[in-house]
Parts: C-alpha cells; structure tokens; sequence
C-alpha cells in the first residue's frame, strides 16, 4: 500500500504512513463490470418457455377432451339401450344386413349371412316393414351378475291407439369392441329365427344331403348316433326356420323334402319317402322281396320250422329280426290248427309305401292260391282254393338292398268250404 503524501510504500493493513505519519486510505479493488446481456437472454428464454409449456398443455387438455368426447360418443353406441333401440328400428323396416349384426350368432355352414339373408328372403317381403306413429326406449334392467342386459322398447304403430311392448334381451360377449368397450349382441330376438345349437336329423345311410344348395359335409355325421341304417348329423347351428332339402338316396334317386328346424323337433327323417317317389322298377323289386318274403313265412310256418332255419331269407347278422321272429312264431302257432299243406302267393301289389319310425311300411294288395285237409267223418279230405288280403311288412335298407324286419295282418283262416 502506497501513501498518497509521500509515496512510500506502506506495509498491508497500515493505517498510517511509517514515512510522513499521513493517514492511509483503504484501497477497494476495482469491480469487474460484468454484461447484462446473458442475464437478459436467460428470461426471454425462460418467458418463451413458459410460453411454449402453456401451448402444450392447452394441446393436450384439447386432445384429452376429444378423446373423452369421442370415448363418451362410442361408448353410448355401443350401450344396451342404443344397440336395442337401433336393433328394434331394424326389425321395424325389415333392414336384415343390420338385424344380422346385432344378433349373437354362431357361425357355421348353415347358420351364417348369407344364408340368413336367403331364408329372410325367400320367406318375408317389403311389405311386412312395420310403420310407426311413435315409440319410446324404456330403461336398462342389468342382470345382477352384469352379463345380460334387457330393454322395454314401447310403439304404437300406425292407425293403432294401443300401446305394443318389445322386451329385448341382450347378452354381453367374452370379447371387446375396439379392446376397451363392452360388447354387447342381440340374445334374444324380435325376429322370428333363432339360432338351433347341435341339431340332429337323420338320413338313409349314404345318401347324398344338399341343404339350400349346400352340400353337407360327411364331417357332421355323429358316427355314434348313426347305425347301419341311418346316418344322424350333427350341425353345430342352423336357424329355427324351414330349409329346403334335396337327398339323394343309395337307390339312385332324388327326393325333396323340407327339414324344419326347432329346439323341440329334434332327428327328422330327411329321407323319408312315399309311392310316388319310386321308380317302376324299384316298385317290381318291392313286390317280389315282398312275395317272396310272404311265401318264405308262411312255407315255414305250416311246417313248424324254427325261425332260424328261414332267417337267411331275411337278412345278415347286421339286421335287427327280433320283430320278424316274434310275427313269425306268432303265425306258426295260429297254422298249427290248420292243416295247411300248401301255399303259394301269385300276386303281390304294392298299395302305400311310407316311412314309420325308423323302418318304411309297405301296404300291399296279396292273391295266393292254398290247400288244407280237413276231417270229415271217417274220410280225410282235401280243399283247394284261392284268396286275396291285405298285409303290410315293415323294411329297412341296409349295404344297398332292402330287407323285411316284420310283418302284420297276416292270414291265419282258410277256409274248407269254399
């Protein structure tokens, strides 16, 4: 430190000169002036900022609220109460693209779009479409478990002053819409085709099944519940409403048929076929296996032979003859009083041929010719005659050939008088 009197250079921290004893003033360092200009850079910086955060924030309140209100929006069509209400417009004016998408549908062969649309089709028109004056959709009634929901939808339609009810019953789906919204489809319906789950009908065996066109495919036969005279299909689902069916039998030709679906009929005989469906030559074929099933029966009987020793007449081991046999033994014990020693069918016709349970019966006009002895005083004497009946044999087809499996109103009087 530097006395400012003299110039002599003092010791640090002196207050007087050593020199001229003058009074040492302080020296106070210098400040570095420093520029404002990044201190002012900085708050424009954190103003811009500010700026910047608040028009981020004000984008993403925006989106949030879009997407509330979109979500809000999708959530309402997608509710019970708007799905009922636009499923009931639909039935209303017969819209069936839109009454196809809201019903809970198993899809399948038989039970899909296409085919709904066909059978809607085919059996309702344009002028079923309901007209309304007015209507009011009622509250929701959730199931407690929250899995079923049902509407009241009240109409009245027009030139009516009542009030009609339709109660429409919904059922929410394992899956979701777009991953986040409950799904929920139409149980059950206002329109007149429900879904059929594991239906059953039964054709001839190896017959050739097309249902509306559609040929059914030998994966729905149930080899369990089929035997060797029917094949039993199962289909997974089909539409409680009629189908047209075209089977095509072993024997070689086609029969129609219509295959009416419900929970309660249940194993229709689709093949199932009358007189007028035969052929001429499967008539003639009919009449003879008949015949000669008629002359096998009645040539055992009247000479006591056991059942067994004809059976081969009748069929293999794969037919089922308990019913022939009991017929059988039945008119062996009526002959044993008759002292028939001969018969022989000439004529057999055919009168009614229909199916009956699982076996089709053939009603049949029979002209035969007979002879039986008979005691008259001391002298045994001998009648010769002829006759005509009505009889009837139930027949199963079975390995490409017809087989009789039993018999009735079968003869047992011949007369020795005339």
């Amino acid at each position: 430190m530097f006395c400012g009197e003299c110039g002599t250079k003092n010791e640090k921290g002196a207050r007087f000169c050593e020199n001229c004893g003058a009074k040492l003033e302080l020296e106070v360092p210098k400040k570095t002036k420093v520029k404002s200009t990044n201190n002012e850079n900085l708050g424009t910086k954190w103003k811009k900022l500010s700026k910047t955060k608040k028009v981020i924030g004000g984008v993403i309140l925006i989106l949030l609220i879009a997407l509330f209100a979109i979500y809000t929006i999708i959530s309402n069509q997608l509710s019970p109460k708007t799905i009922a209400k636009n499923y009931f417009l639909a039935v209303v004016n017969k819209d069936v693209d839109a009454i196809y998408e809201y019903m809970d549908i198993e899809t399948s062969d038989f039970a899909n779009k296409e085919m709904f649309l066909k059978i809607f089709d085919d059996q309702y028109d344009d002028e079923d479409a309901m007209k309304l004056s007015n209507y009011r959709v009622g509250k929701v009634n959730m199931s407690k478990d929250g899995l079923t929901a049902t509407v009241t939808i009240s109409y009245v339609e027009d030139g009516d002053n009542d009030t009609d009810i339709a109660e429409i019953t919904l059922v929410k789906q394992k899956s979701k819409k777009y991953l986040i919204f409950d799904n929920w489809c139409i149980s059950k319906s206002l329109y007149p085709v429900q879904v059929i789950s594991n239906f059953e009908f039964k054709a001839l065996k190896n017959s050739k099944v097309k249902i509306e066109g559609i040929e059914v495919d030998s994966k729905y036969i149930d080899k369990k519940s089929s035997d060797e005279t029917y094949d039993v299909y199962k289909m997974p689902a089909m539409f409680a409403t009629e189908y047209d069916v075209v089977v095509t039998l072993p024997m070689g030709f086609d029969i129609e048929n219509t295959l009416r679906v419900s929970e309660s009929n249940n194993k229709i005989n689709i093949s199932a076929f009358d007189e007028d469906n035969l052929s001429d030559e499967m008539i003639k074929e009919l009449e003879g296996l008949i015949k000669t099933g008629l002359q096998t029966l009645y040539n055992g009987a009247k000479d006591k032979q056991d059942f067994k020793s004809i059976s081969e007449t009748f069929g293999d081991k794969k037919i089922d003859l308990s019913d022939l046999e009991d017929t059988y033994n039945s008119l062996k014990n009526s002959l044993s009083n008759v002292n028939l020693t001969n018969i022989n069918f000439t004529e057999v016709t055919l009168n009614d041929f229909s199916t009956y349970d699982d076996y089709y019966r053939v009603d049949v006009k029979t002209k035969y010719n007979y002879s039986l002895t008979y005691q008259s005083g001391n002298e045994v004497k001998t009648h010769d005659s002829s006759d005509s009946d009505s009889m009837y044999v139930y027949i199963t087809y079975v390995d490409g050939a017809f087989h009789i499996v039993d018999a009735g109103s079968l003869n047992t009087y011949f007369s020795k008088y005339y």
